[in-house]
């Protein structure tokens, strides 16, 4: 059994996570990156871990010429893949055609800084959402458990970071833009 913490769209300068996200880091056998590290330090520090990564829209130069906008990779039974931007809508179906075309069983996105778990026939499609700038959501990162060609996905809240209706009312909450 291998246990996969995702996260995607940290956009931090310095590598500074919640202690919520630290410790599901620190206790994990992979982690995946969807983009938008925004700083090569932060790329730097998580490339001590067993990290898969793709690069996103706001990366610097060297991440971009460092990683791939598409990876793929196998954890016991199951073909993962990561892309970035996957799309603006709120329907998935295009995620898990393009799954499909790489051929792999969980798709793994960023770039809307929301959690999302739909299953598209046979495609498990995910996005973390972000662990620091949510988007009309919380601050989430997602936990993957693999059990030979079994997974089970869980989202996880890592910090009080919330941006939704609320802070248009005026709320302490605070939007992550």
């Amino acid at each position: 059994m291998h246990r996969i913490i995702a996260v995607s769209d940290t956009h931090m300068e310095v590598w500074e996570p919640s202690e919520k996200l630290k410790e599901l880091i620190e206790s994990c056998d992979i982690i995946t990156h969807c983009g938008d590290f925004s700083s090569y330090e932060v790329y730097r520090e998580l490339r001590n871990y067993d990290l898969y990564a793709v690069r996103g829209n706001t990366d610097d130069d060297r991440i971009i010429s460092e990683l791939p906008e598409i990876e793929k990779f196998r954890v016991e039974g199951v073909k993962f893949g990561l892309v970035h931007q996957g799309n603006y809508l709120n329907s998935f179906d295009d995620l898990g055609y393009m799954a499909m075309e790489i051929g792999v069983d969980v798709l793994i996105f960023g770039h809307i800084h929301r959690f999302v778990l739909e299953k598209i026939g046979k495609i498990v499609v995910i996005c973390p959402g972000s662990p620091t700038r949510p988007r009309l959501s919380i601050a989430s990162c997602a936990e993957i458990t693999v059990d030979g060609s079994k997974i089970d996905v869980q989202m996880h809240v890592v910090d009080d970071v919330v941006c939704g209706i609320d802070r248009i009312k005026g709320s302490r909450n605070v939007c992550g833009v």
